[in-house]
């Protein structure tokens, strides 16, 4: 990769990272840069992404450690009722 780029910014001071430069660091995607200005120069450092990855399993024992003593048996029927209805409503295609 060639470390050296011209690039202009837009109207509103927009520029684009080119490809060669985000593939070289792995940004893909949304992700925040940290602008400085040092010696005149704007410094863009990645940010590291603090959300982890969607890790299923954990999420469902996670949700079933919860103390969920505020829900009686009569809302989460209801809860289910309307959860088997929606779900009725899409697969029917008439939301």
């Amino acid at each position: 990769m060639n470390g050296l780029k011209y690039i202009k910014s837009f109207s509103k001071g927009q520029i684009t990272i080119p490809k060669e430069f985000r593939e070289a660091l792995n940004l893909e995607g949304d992700f925040w840069l940290k602008l400085t200005i040092k010696e005149g120069n704007i410094v863009a450092k990645p940010v590291a992404s603090k959300v982890k990855k969607f890790n299923k399993l954990e999420w469902r024992n996670k949700l079933l450690s919860l103390k969920t003593e505020w829900f009686g048996e009569k809302e989460i029927k209801e809860i289910h009722k309307n959860r088997i209805d929606l779900e009725k409503r899409i697969s029917k295609n008439t939301i």
